[in-house]
């Protein structure tokens, strides 16, 4: 049927494009009883482009003779806009290493069985173990015509020391079962023990040293909008091409090394995927586009067509956005000791209401903790104000543990001049 579709377009004489997904999903959850759930889903996104640039969308879960007269019947509804373009063929250099998950059902029910314990030291909301297993295939009139199969390995955990203590989200995301099941229990263990007893403490003037999992939260949710060619094609962004920012801070956004989780060889529109350094010796070297946006503000696409916004997995519900695919930060100024004399945030509340033009923020920070000769002190009702490129401006250095967590290669990193209260 694919072929039929885009032989039908070219007869046309109009651009077409199929977006597959083939979906495989196994999760046991754990929260009064075990429940296992089983998913298997295929779906299609069919975009095309009329002669007057007008371009339809539309998706469904089965492939037929009328999706591509339907999607026709779409675009000419729209404006007609010179950027609505689909990419031409290009070289692929396929990555190694996106699927390595075999034996998912006896492998989810290996590790939910191995988490139970934590149920002795904690008070246990809920677990949930995930594999998922998707091929994701583009084949578009212009030559386009790429597949590859990607999997995921998820662990989530909830749990708080008591009921009148925080609860703690922790999650872990593996490109295969190497996930290091001691490391996450000791990990919410730890905060738990911490957050046992909070105090009340004024934290004005304390530095912010922010977690792996809070930077995860807060640049996976305002880096798509605010490094996006759109919002740079709109003005409506703070950040500015050859602007300096922090000439410690580099932030790359990688999806070519294939252990991480959001690694892929091309992106949702089929272009080849590249390494885009966003902020290089300091400085904004580009904004992130899809084909789109890169013609529309006249810069080089940088591969960056995502359909997996507020997801793990590409969906054929949407056309292709921008967004990160794995964001590398670094600096130069690496310390062991950087948590030291600091308020330590490691979640976060409220990163929803941030504004996506200006990067305002205003957070509860709902784990969080005073570090200080060694003693780590349990804090309550800590809001933490700021902006987004002040953040990045004022990161003065970083741990040398980097570690991925979600979208985020980092270590943890300490901020001066945020608002705390």
């Amino acid at each position: 049927m694919y072929e039929k579709i885009i032989s039908r377009a070219k007869e046309l004489g109009i651009s077409a494009e199929i977006f597959s997904i083939k979906l495989k999903e196994y999760t046991i959850t754990k929260d009064k009883y075990y429940i296992p759930i089983k998913i298997e889903e295929n779906g299609y996104g069919i975009r095309v482009i009329d002669s007057n640039n007008r371009m339809g969308y539309l998706y469904s879960k089965k492939l037929d003779d009328k999706i591509l007269e339907d999607a026709l019947k779409v675009a000419k509804l729209g404006d007609s806009d010179k950027a609505n373009v689909l990419p031409s063929r290009k070289p692929i250099r396929k990555l190694n290493g996106l699927y390595k998950l075999e034996n998912a059902e006896d492998k989810v029910k290996e590790v939910v069985s191995e988490m139970n314990d934590l149920e002795d030291k904690l008070n246990l909301t809920s677990i949930s173990v995930s594999i998922i297993d998707y091929e994701i295939s583009i084949i578009n009139t212009e030559g386009v015509d790429v597949g590859e199969k990607r999997g995921l390995f998820l662990i989530q955990i909830l749990a708080n020391s008591d009921n009148n203590s925080p609860e703690i989200y922790e999650y872990n995301l593996s490109r295969n079962h190497d996930i290091k099941l001691d490391k996450l229990k000791e990990t919410i263990i730890e905060k738990a023990k911490i957050l046992r007893k909070r105090e009340k403490v004024d934290v004005k003037g304390y530095d912010v040293t922010f977690t792996q999992k809070a930077l995860d939260s807060i640049f996976s949710s305002l880096f798509p909008s605010l490094f996006s060619a759109k919002s740079y094609f709109k003005r409506i962004t703070p950040f500015k091409l050859g602007e300096l920012i922090n000439e410690d801070l580099e932030i790359i956004d990688n999806p070519l090394d294939s252990a991480l989780p959001f690694s892929r060889s091309f992106d949702d529109e089929g272009n080849p995927s590249k390494i885009n350094n966003v902020i290089e010796n300091g400085i904004v070297k580009t904004f992130l586009s899809n084909t789109y946006w890169s013609i529309k503000a006249s810069i080089d696409n940088t591969s960056s067509a995502s359909r997996t916004i507020d997801s793990l997995i590409p969906s054929y519900f949407t056309l292709p956005l921008i967004d990160f695919s794995n964001i590398v930060v670094k600096h130069r100024n690496s310390e062991h000791e950087v948590e030291d004399n600091s308020v330590v945030i490691d979640q976060v509340q409220g990163i929803d209401t941030a504004d996506l033009s200006s990067g305002n923020f205003s957070l509860v920070a709902s784990v969080s903790w005073i570090n200080k000769k060694e003693e780590k002190k349990g804090l309550r009702e800590v809001i933490v104000t700021g902006n987004l490129k002040e953040l990045l401006k004022n990161v003065v250095s970083s741990s040398k543990d980097i570690e991925a967590y979600g979208k985020v290669v980092s270590g943890k990193l300490r901020v001066r001049g945020l608002s705390l209260v």
